[in-house]
């Protein structure tokens, strides 16, 4: 291996580890913002959270199907559940797609 490629080597591993770092950090702070918006009652859609943190940075990321997977996953983790109610996305990127509405989860009650 030449020293020039070995450098290359390095940079894109650097880079591959700073992005993973960043998505689990942006998948924390998900979780987080979903937890506090939730608690407050009110229903919401994911563009509520992510007027909060943004889209996560990886340019490689399909991030629309990361806030998916990441309301999906609050949802099976029972922090939020889905409404039957839709709202119009406002954000332009989204070509005004609707939105599912999500509320705080009621607690199960074991039978």
């Amino acid at each position: 291996m030449t020293e020039q490629l070995g450098l290359e080597l390095k940079e894109h591993g650097m880079e591959q580890a700073r992005q993973a770092y960043d998505v689990q950090t942006w998948k924390a702070r998900f979780a987080e913002t979903v937890e506090e918006i939730a608690a407050r009652g009110w229903p919401f859609t994911s563009e509520d959270v992510l007027a909060r943190i943004g889209l996560p940075r990886e340019a490689k990321m399909n991030a629309n199907n990361a806030v998916g997977a990441m309301m999906n996953a609050m949802a099976k983790k029972g922090v939020i559940q889905k409404t039957t109610e839709r709202r119009q996305a406002m954000r332009y990127s989204s070509h005004g797609r609707e939105l599912a509405v999500w509320i705080r989860a009621m607690p199960r009650e074991d039978l």
